[in-house]
């Protein structure tokens, strides 16, 4: 037996040291094959070839390497792996203690048995294994930025960040295959559907509308899977520099039009409040005449009703003085006369138009016109009064009518 063992091995010895078998001969119309090459001109051809000159090859890429761990920069943002949402799993030593946090899904012959919580526990070896490991605490998951059209067909790169929580490890477990993953492809694609319902100005405005909308979607998916979506925040959005650009002339443009409604508004405003003054200041003019002329009027009537007052005393006074002293008639014509030539004296001071009597040159004549004046006055009044009294003094020698 050992003899036997010692000729397999060294026979395997022989084989693999053994060089290979050359390579078949090539024909000798083409000559021995031309190596690759990236110089320019090319080696000339054999002697003995017929063939035409090569051209030269075209240049080789540099090799593809492949990234090493996930977060490996791509054109559309990190790569995503489904492993790296995948909780490693401990080994069943019989005696088992779970983190604050977590929770593990333990399966027994290969069937769901029963999922632990943080603390203590007792599994049977080979019997038992922990299948799932999640984590009960709300977490982050960056999405991976991505390019969306909006509605009026302007290209954007936006990514985001979505807050969840695995409420059931069960369903997590065996309603889908890696839920959080999975989850954030949902992500992904709604948000670029969502984004394809608004235009460019609406997806600055309405950023609480959009985040709103995604976890929406993304609930009624998330609840069969045992995880809930707290909420959605997009990070940052970014544009073209020619979209940039248009867009700094379009705020450029709506400033400048503010600026001239604004200015608009303010003159608009000013005219308002001169013509509200002026309305106004007309209002309170008029009612100061208004004032002043009622004011002014009431004087002139008050002085009016004392003027006359005045007067109506003075009248009974000169009239009762005149009834007690026998020499007032002439007294009277003394100053009716005297009045008279200082009336005369006014018109020649006042007016441009004079009247004179006849006989200027003769003051007595005027005194005794103002005279006759006053006599011809005297003589109709006592004319006047004396109907009045006829009857009453007749009427005692009236006869007396029979009785009866």
């Amino acid at each position: 037996m050992r003899g036997a063992t010692r000729g397999v091995s060294s026979l395997m010895r022989h084989f693999s040291t053994q060089a290979p078998p050359p390579p078949p001969p090539f024909p000798p119309s083409q000559g021995p094959p031309v190596p690759p090459s990236n110089f320019w001109p090319p080696a000339p051809p054999a002697p003995n070839s017929n063939s035409p000159p090569m051209m030269p090859p075209p240049a080789m890429p540099p090799p593809y390497r492949a990234p090493t761990n996930a977060t490996h920069a791509s054109p559309k943002g990190p790569l995503l792996r489904p492993a790296d949402y995948i909780h490693k799993t401990p080994l069943n030593l019989g005696i088992c203690i779970v983190p604050q946090g977590e929770m593990w899904v333990v399966e027994r012959l290969g069937k769901y048995c029963r999922t632990l919580t943080p603390g203590f526990a007792i599994l049977i070896p080979f019997l038992d294994r922990v299948a799932y490991v999640h984590s009960s605490k709300e977490s982050a998951f960056s999405i991976p930025n991505q390019s969306a059209i909006t509605k009026d067909n302007v290209i954007v790169e936006i990514d985001g960040v979505m807050f969840m929580k695995i409420v059931d490890a069960y369903k997590a477990s065996y309603h889908i295959d890696n839920a959080i993953y999975n989850l954030i492809q949902m992500a992904m694609t709604t948000m670029r559907s969502e984004i394809g319902k608004l235009t460019l100005d609406a997806l600055f405005e309405e950023r609480s509308h959009l985040n709103a909308a995604i976890v929406a979607t993304i609930q009624q998916d998330a609840d069969e899977w045992g995880v809930q979506c707290k909420r959605y925040e997009i990070k940052d959005i970014l544009v073209s520099d020619l979209v940039r650009q248009s867009m700094d002339l379009q705020a450029e443009a709506e400033r400048r039009k503010r600026k001239h409604i604004l200015e608009s508004e303010g003159q608009m405003t000013a005219a308002r409040n001169m013509a509200e003054g002026q309305k106004m200041a007309v209002l309170l003019l008029a009612e100061a005449e208004r004032n002043r002329i009622l004011q002014q009027a009431r004087g002139e009537a008050d002085a009016l009703l004392l003027k006359a007052s005045a007067t109506a005393e003075a009248l009974h006074q000169v009239a009762t003085t005149i009834g007690q002293n026998a020499n007032s008639p002439e007294a009277m014509q003394l100053r009716v006369a005297e009045q008279y030539v200082e009336a005369f004296g006014r018109l020649a001071k006042e007016g441009n138009t004079l009247i004179l009597p006849a006989n200027v040159s003769d003051p007595t004549s005027m005194i005794a016109q103002a005279l006759g004046v006053y006599k011809t006055l005297d003589i109709s009044t006592k004319q006047h009064s004396e109907p009045s009294a006829a009857p009453q003094a007749a009427a005692p020698s009236d006869p007396q009518l029979p009785k009866g």
